[in-house]
């Protein structure tokens, strides 16, 4: 139908179906005005109205079929001041698009497309593209409407209210925002560019998407300066993936909710945003944080509410990447049950980024009632510098809070900064215990953990950078577990400095020398560290520095002629000979560890000493035997007996001997 003006399709009865067995036809309305669809049943067939006006379409069935493997649509192209109401969509996408006139009129022209009381089931969807720039002005009204599967709204730099209500969405919603590539620039003098989108009254869940708004390609909304404000205002989003807004490359978007519920959904997420506001917002049940912000500026401008939410940093409230969160005089904050398994049950601001939050007022009402986590801040995580000038009204001053690591000591040694020095061998690693402190809500020192970065060298001064760890405390304690460093350094007489720096920065150090190896290790340069020496080394036996013991299968012994010279003498010593022997006898046939400043390991039978060849202190051969005991009472008594028998017959026979009387 080309050029056609006052033409109505009204089915009736027994004669309202129009179909086409292929899939590849369509009704093509164009440069036509005032059509009407009524009581139409379409099967199959497209149907596309294009540089039309006042196109009605009312009472309608469009039923595609699945097997099939197309979707069919009804497609507007231009169309303007036209209505869509009471209709029912199988299989059938709603494609609309708006593109700017050929040339710019005098005065600004409005055009308006309203869609209401229309149920979209399956995989029918409406997509809609707003390309037109200030040609002219679109009013969209989107009442009462179901949708079974995800829509989305693609609007470019251009003039246009959206006024959605009372509407249902299963599946999601996406608004994408794109700069307008096609746009003829018209002028109207007076005309503010402001452009509106406002959610009402609907609702939004499904297994995917709640509410998305975004922009993902570089640039602005330029060309007139457009202002874009949405308003979400009595909605609720549950059972979704929650929502997303990201507007980086965006300037000129305002973004308020209000009065408006999040239940049950994955996560609530704002990226990239610099306008948004909050008023009356509840946040609940969510189960991946129940509102993170990153690079992001919001406003609560009235009450926010998170209850029984979970995640793993950050419950409730996450702000990270350099987000801020501003309270205005009339906030009022509330987290109620509200879990984090790793820190800030109910609030987590990442400090290191610059994160925080604003109070523009004194005593704006906080209420933190039974928030947990796993490991730090119960309650709260890290929100101490940025209230210093304002302060909440707490209505539970019983919290659990604590923040980012700004102090450190060690933990045997708590008010000096360089307790003493310690020696190892090449190969031992040097272990700290040590506790970290962070700034809890009150501003007092409380427990936390953080990354520790490690620097080494001949001063403190000197020190360079040679790793990070992370630290923790142990389960029941306020050290942490032993944070290891293994130096590389050769064997000298050197004094080197250890130190543990924090991002504040606080440092604490310890000095150490690496000495030479011990008796039976000698250094293996290729690793820089000890292992057997030359004397002890042979097959199956193997040397560990870090416990200076040696292993060996057993049928051996292993040690030192003068078991009297020092452990920690240098190989070199000509007193420090080692013995490396078969020995069959006394030795123990099965493997054994044992360190050289206590062989007796080796042995069986309580024998010792060199190559097990006496008793240990304290043993005795027994009588008749090779084996070494202890020698009881019992024995002692014999002895004594035995020993009086032996001067009694000796007595008689002195006294025989000397014929005594």
């Amino acid at each position: 139908m080309t050029a056609v003006r006052n033409v109505t399709l009204h089915g009736l009865d027994q004669s309202r179906l129009i179909g086409s067995r292929s899939n590849k036809r369509s009704v093509l309305i164009y440069n036509s005005s005032h059509v009407v669809f009524s009581s139409m049943s379409v099967y199959n067939l497209g149907v596309i109205a294009k540089s039309s006006n006042s196109i009605t379409i009312t009472n309608s069935l469009f039923n595609g079929t699945e097997a099939v493997k197309t979707l069919f649509y009804v497609k507007l192209n231009n169309a303007f001041d036209v209505k869509v109401s009471s209709s029912v969509f199988y299989y059938y996408g709603l494609d609309i698009t708006y593109e700017p006139l050929p040339v710019c009129s005098t005065e600004l022209p409005h055009y308006s497309l309203i869609l209401t009381n229309l149920t979209l089931f399956y995989s029918s969807k409406i997509v809609l593209y707003t390309y037109h720039g200030a040609s002219y002005n679109l009013s969209v009204i989107f009442h009462y409407n179901i949708l079974y599967s995800l829509s989305s709204f693609t609007l470019g730099d251009s003039l246009f209210s959206f006024d959605i209500k009372n509407s249902s969405f299963q599946s999601g919603f996406l608004i994408e925002l794109r700069e307008n590539l096609k746009s003829v620039e018209c002028n109207f003098s007076g005309i503010q560019l402001v452009s509106t989108f406002v959610f009402g009254d609907s609702q939004f869940y499904g297994k995917m998407y709640g509410i998305e708004i975004f922009k993902n390609t570089p640039g602005t909304l330029k060309n007139l300066h457009f202002m874009i404000i949405i308003i979400i205002k009595s909605c609720l989003i549950s059972n979704s993936t929650g929502l997303r807004i990201d507007t980086k490359f965006l300037a000129s978007v305002q973004i308020n909710i209000r009065d408006t519920k999040f239940i049950g959904n994955e996560g609530n997420k704002i990226w990239n945003t610099n306008a948004i506001s909050l008023s009356n917002v509840t946040v609940a049940n969510s189960t991946n944080t129940g509102l993170t912000l990153s690079l992001s500026l919001v406003t609560i401008k009235n009450k926010l509410t998170f209850k029984h939410n979970t995640g793993v940093v950050g419950g409730g409230l996450a702000i990270n990447d350099s987000s801020r969160l501003t309270l205005s005089s009339s906030a009022n904050l509330e987290f109620i049950d509200n879990h984090a398994s790793y820190k800030g049950g109910g609030i987590y601001v990442e400090e290191t980024s610059n994160s925080g939050i604003i109070l523009e007022a004194s005593n704006i009402p906080l209420t933190l009632i039974n928030n947990s986590a796993g490991a730090y801040g119960g309650d709260m995580y890290g929100v101490y510098d940025m209230t210093q000038s304002n302060q909440f009204n707490l209505t539970n001053p019983d919290i659990s809070s604590t923040g980012m690591l700004l102090e450190i000591q060690f933990c045997n040694f708590s008010n000096l900064k360089n307790a003493s020095y310690k020696q190892i061998y090449p190969g031992q690693a040097l272990k700290f215990h040590i506790v970290l402190f962070g700034y809890d809500y009150f501003g007092s020192l409380n427990v936390t953990d953080g990354i520790l970065e490690i620097l080494d060298g001949l001063t403190p001064d000197s020190a360079h950078t040679v790793g990070h760890v992370y630290a923790r405390p142990k389960p029941g304690s306020n050290c942490s577990s032993p944070i290891e460093y293994k130096p590389n350094h050769p064997p000298s007489h050197i004094m080197h400095t250890l130190l543990f720096v924090t991002k504040k920065p606080d440092c604490i150090y310890w000095d150490y020398i690496v000495n030479e190896c011990p008796i039976g290790f000698r250094l293996d340069k290729s690793q820089g560290s000890c292992t057997c020496g030359q004397s002890v080394s042979r097959e199956n036996v193997t040397c560990d520095i870090n416990t200076l013991n040696i292993t060996h299968n057993g049928l051996l012994w292993i040690g030192t002629y003068h078991t009297s010279t020092l452990f920690n003498a240098n190989e070199t010593n000509p007193n420090a000979c080692i013995i490396n022997e078969d020995c069959l006898l006394y030795c123990s046939p099965n493997p054994v560890t044992f360190k050289l400043n206590y062989t007796h390991t080796q042995c069986v039978d309580n024998r010792g000493h060199r190559m097990c060849g006496s008793c240990t202190e304290g043993y005795s051969l027994l009588m008749g035997s090779n084996k070494c005991g202890q020698c009881h009472n019992n024995y002692m008594m014999v002895a004594w007996i035995a020993l009086f028998a032996v001067m009694g017959v000796l007595l008689v026979v002195l006294l025989i001997a000397l014929n005594l009387t």
